[in-house]
C-alpha cells in the first residue's frame, strides 16, 4: 500500500514513532508501522470501535506494560533445560500485566484461575534478577538451621578461645572459606585439631577443633540444603511455565492487538482525535497535523465528488507541503485505526495505495540531479497508480526550464487525474493554475496571503489559484531595496497578469465572506427573537389556566350560596310555601352548575397534563411531588414509563415529571495499604538520616515477623555514633524485640548491630 520512502516524506515514520510511546509491550510496539494499513471499510470501523471503547475506559483500572517473552517460544523449542530464573520471573510478570489488561477492558473473569495462581506463584519466589527470596516459606526453616548452627559454631569457637587463651595468637576467631578457623600460635602444642594453613610470617596456624570440624560442616550442608532449595524451585516454576507456554502464545498474541488499539487510543487522547465519517470524496475539517501540535493552524478542506486533482498554489512558506501532508497523512491514520485530528465531520474515502514525491531526491552517488530524481520517482508512481490511489506531488515540474517544466507538469496532471483516485500538487506556474480551471475535475486551491501584513494565513481557499508573493517574500527576507523596485518596474510594465486576477478574485471571496456573515447574523437575532416569543406563549399559556382555575373558584363559590338559597327553598316546600314545579326548576338549575364546575376542572386538568418539556428515552426525571429520582424507559403521547431507582416500573403523567441531571453513582472503594516490604538478613542503613532509619527498621520488624525471620543485622557504621546510639535507642522500646548486640569483631562489629525478635 505504502513504501517506506512515500511514508518518510509524508512524515507518518514519526507519527508512528510518537504513538509507539504509549505502547505497553516490546511485541506490541513493534506491531505499529506500515504493514497495519487497511482498504477494508469494515476493518477500520472494527479498529476505530476498539479505540473508542478504550479511550472512554481510560481513567479507570490501568493496564501495566508487558515484558518480551518471545525468547521463552525459542528457548524451549531449543533445549529442555530449565528457563534461568529472570526468564521465569518475565514470565510471572506478563501473566500478571495480561490480567491488568483484562480487568482494564472489563473482562477480568476470563483469565484461567491456574495461571493467576501461577503468575502470583512465581512473582513471589523470584526477584527480578532471577534469585529465589530468602524469604521463601520453602526456604525458611533451613535457613533457620543455618543460622541456628552458625550461633553454635560462634559460641563454640568464642569459648574455646577463652578456655585455651594461653594458646591463641589473637581474641578472635578468623573466617576463611566460609570456615571459622582458630588463630593458634605456632610455638603451641595441640591436640585433636585439624591445621588448614597458616600466616604468611608462619606465626599463626589456623586449625579447627575436632567439634569446630564438625560444626563447620553442618553449616556448609546446610548452605547447601538452601542453594539445592533454591534449584528445585527453579526447576519446579520453569516445568510449569514451559506447561503454559502454549496458552501464553496465545495470550501474546491477544496483547499484540490490544497494545495496538490502547497505544492509539491514548495518543488519540493526546491529540484529542475523532472518529470521521467514510465516503467517496475527501472532506477534511478542522484538521490539524500531528506533528506541530499547538502550532498547527486547523486545515479545512472540502472536495466533491467529481475532483479527481487539486492545484495547490500560494506564497513560498505559506503552508502548501504542510496542507498536502496532512491530507494524506491523517489518510494514513485513518485507515490505521480510524482516528484523525480532525472533527468528527470530516470525510476519508478509503485509499487502496498511497504514492509522494516531496523533498530533494538528489544522489551524489547515483549521480541524479533534484529533477530527474523527481522524474524517476513520478515515473513510477504513474506506473503504479490506480482508480484508489492517492497521490500527493510536490513543486511538480521545478527544477528545469519553467517552459519545459510547465508543458511536463500539465501533461503529468492530465495523465494522473485519469488514473488515480485523488492527486494534489503544488506548483507555482500559471499554466499549471489554468489548466486546472479548464479542465472537469481539477480544482484550484491556495493558501491565503494577508497583503497588509505581508504573512501567509495559512488559511485554504478553494476554488482560486494562489499567487506567488515573491517580491512580498523577498523584501520579508531583508532583500536589498534596489532589487526589490527594479522587479515591481518590470511587473509594472507588463499587460495585466493573473496575480492581478487572483487579487480580484480574493476581494471578491472576502466580500462574499462579509455578506456571509452578516446573514449569520440576522439569523442569529431571529432565532433569538423567536425564543423570546415562544417564552411569552408558555407565559401566556400559564397566565390563561391561572384565571381558569381562578374562574372555578368563582364557580365554587357561587354553587356554595346556591346550595345555601335551594335549602332554604327546600324549607319552604316542607312549610308548603312553594310548588312541585318551582322545586323541580330549582334542582335542574343547580345540576347545571354542577355540570359548569366539571367542565371547567376538566380543561384545567387537561392543560395540567400537558408538560413544556419534551422527554426520551434515557432522561433522568424527579417524579412527582417527592421528587423520586427515575429513569424514563418509553414515551407514549402525554404518558412516561418510568423505571425508579428503587427499581419499580411505573406509568406516570409527562407533567408530575421533570427533568433532571444524571447524578455519578457512588462507587464504594475499599483501601488495603501494606509496607509490601520484604524481610532483610542484614539492613545497610548507613547515609540515612536517623528519621529515615527508624522507618525502614520498623518496616523490617513487621516484614520479619509476617515472613517467621527471627534474627537480622543492621549496619549502622562507625560515624559520630549518633546513627548507633539513635538505633539501640528505638529498639530498646519495641516490645518485639528480644536482643540486640553488636556483631563480632570480624562482621563488623561496633559498626554493625544483631537483632533477636521474640517470635
Amino acid at each position: 500500500m505504502i513504501d517506506i520512502r512515500t511514508a518518510k516524506d509524508i512524515e507518518l515514520d514519526k507519527v508512528l514513532d510518537i504513538i509507539r510511546r504509549f505502547a505497553l509491550s516490546p511485541e506490541g510496539r513493534d506491531s505499529i508501522g506500515i504493514g497495519r494499513l487497511t482498504s477494508d471499510k469494515a476493518e477500520i470501523e472494527r479498529r476505530s470501535d476498539v479505540v473508542a471503547r478504550y479511550i472512554s475506559l481510560i481513567g479507570g483500572n490501568a493496564p501495566e506494560p508487558f515484558p518480551s517473552i518471545s525468547d521463552l517460544f525459542g528457548y524451549a523449542e531449543h533445549t529442555h533445560a530449565d528457563f534461568p530464573g529472570e526468564s521465569i520471573h518475565r514470565a510471572g510478570e506478563f501473566l500478571r500485566s495480561y490480567k491488568a489488561m483484562l480487568v482494564f477492558e472489563e473482562e477480568g473473569g476470563r483469565m484461567a484461575e491456574e495461571y493467576s495462581e501461577l503468575s502470583d506463584e512465581i512473582l513471589s519466589s523470584i526477584d527480578m534478577d532471577g534469585n529465589v527470596y530468602e524469604d521463601h516459606p520453602r526456604l525458611l526453616p533451613l535457613i533457620r538451621k543455618r543460622e541456628d548452627a552458625k550461633s553454635e559454631r560462634m559460641r563454640f569457637s568464642t569459648s574455646y578461645m577463652r578456655d585455651n587463651k594461653a594458646q591463641m595468637q589473637l581474641s578472635e576467631p578468623l573466617y576463611r572459606n566460609e570456615r571459622i578457623v582458630i588463630p593458634f600460635r605456632s610455638d603451641q602444642r595441640m591436640k585433636d585439631v585439624y591445621v588448614s594453613g597458616s600466616s604468611a610470617s608462619g606465626s599463626t596456624l589456623l586449625a579447627e577443633p575436632f567439634e569446630l570440624v564438625a560444626l563447620n560442616n553442618e553449616v556448609v550442608i546446610a548452605e547447601e540444603r538452601i542453594r539445592a532449595e533454591k534449584a528445585r524451585i527453579v526447576h519446579e516454576l520453569s516445568d510449569k511455565v514451559r506447561h503454559a507456554l502454549g496458552a501464553m502464545s496465545l495470550m501474546l498474541e491477544e496483547v499484540v492487538e490490544f497494545d495496538f488499539h490502547y497505544a492509539f487510543a491514548l495518543w488519540a487522547k493526546r491529540v484529542k482525535a475523532a472518529h470521521p465519517m467514510s465516503g467517496k470524496s475527501l472532506s477534511l475539517k478542522e484538521a490539524r497535523h500531528p506533528l506541530l501540535g499547538d502550532r498547527a493552524v486547523p486545515i479545512t478542506i472540502e472536495l466533491s465528488d467529481d475532483v479527481k486533482a487539486v492545484v495547490l498554489s500560494g506564497a513560498n512558506a505559506g503552508g502548501k507541503t504542510v496542507t498536502m501532508k496532512t491530507v494524506a497523512l491523517l489518510s494514513l491514520l485513518y485507515q490505521m485505526a480510524g482516528y484523525v485530528p480532525a472533527s468528527r465531520d470530516s470525510v476519508f474515502p478509503v485509499f487502496s495505495s498511497f504514492y509522494a514525491d516531496i523533498g530533494d531526491g538528489q544522489s551524489i552517488l547515483d549521480a541524479a540531479s533534484t529533477f530527474s530524481s523527481h522524474m524517476k520517482n513520478i515515473a513510477g508512481i504513474a506506473r503504479k497508480a490506480d482508480s484508489r490511489s492517492l497521490v500527493i506531488l510536490d513543486e511538480l515540474g521545478s527544477g528545469t526550464d519553467p517552459e519545459e517544466g510547465s508543458a511536463l507538469s500539465v501533461s503529468i496532471l492530465r495523465y494522473l487525474s485519469g488514473r488515480a483516485g485523488l492527486t494534489l500538487i503544488t506548483s507555482h506556474y500559471s499554466a499549471v493554475k489554468s489548466f486546472a480551471y479548464s479542465e472537469d475535475g481539477m480544482l484550484n486551491a491556495s493558501m491565503e496571503f494577508d497583503e497588509r501584513s505581508g504573512m501567509p494565513t495559512y488559511r485554504v481557499l478553494e476554488g482560486i489559484p494562489g499567487d506567488s508573493h515573491a517580491l512580498a517574500t523577498a523584501k520579508r527576507m531583508d532583500m536589498p531595496r534596489e532589487i526589490i523596485e527594479e522587479a515591481s518596474a518590470s511587473l509594472r510594465g507588463g499587460d495585466a497578469t493573473s496575480a492581478s486576477i487572483i487579487k480580484a478574485l480574493i476581494s471578491k471571496e472576502r466580500t462574499m465572506d462579509r455578506k456571509i456573515t452578516e446573514l449569520s447574523l440576522k439569523n442569529r437575532d431571529y432565532d433569538h427573537r423567536l425564543a423570546g416569543l415562544e417564552a411569552r406563549e408558555k407565559e401566556l399559556d400559564a397566565k390563561e389556566n391561572e384565571l381558569r382555575k381562578g374562574g372555578v373558584r368563582e364557580i365554587d363559590d357561587y354553587l356554595h350560596s346556591s346550595r345555601r338559597t335551594l335549602e332554604r327553598l327546600i324549607s319552604d316546600i316542607r312549610t308548603g310555601t312553594l310548588t312541585k314545579e318551582k322545586i323541580r326548576k330549582a334542582k335542574d338549575f343547580m345540576a347545571s352548575i354542577e355540570e359548569k364546575k366539571k367542565e371547567e376542572e376538566a380543561l384545567i386538568r387537561e392543560d395540567d397534563d400537558v408538560s413544556d418539556e419534551d422527554f426520551s428515552p434515557g432522561d433522568y426525571v424527579l417524579c412527582g411531588e417527592a421528587r423520586t429520582p427515575g429513569k424514563v424507559l418509553a414515551v407514549n403521547g402525554r404518558s412516561l414509563t418510568v423505571s425508579l431507582e428503587n427499581g419499580l416500573k411505573l406509568t406516570i403523567r409527562s407533567s408530575m415529571a421533570r427533568k433532571a441531571r444524571k447524578k455519578e453513582e457512588a462507587r464504594p472503594a475499599v483501601a488495603f495499604s501494606g509496607s509490601g516490604k520484604k524481610a532483610e538478613y542484614t539492613m545497610d542503613l548507613r547515609g540515612l538520616t536517623l528519621e529515615e532509619a527508624i522507618r525502614r527498621i520498623d518496616d523490617q520488624i513487621e516484614a520479619s515477623l509476617l515472613s517467621s525471620l527471627s534474627s537480622f543485622s543492621i549496619i549502622h557504621g562507625y560515624g559520630d555514633g549518633i546513627l548507633q546510639k539513635g538505633i539501640h535507642e528505638y529498639l530498646k522500646k519495641r516490645r518485639e524485640v528480644s536482643d540486640y548486640r553488636f556483631a563480632r569483631p570480624e562482621d563488623g562489629g561496633m559498626g554493625k548491630t544483631y537483632v533477636t525478635l521474640s517470635l
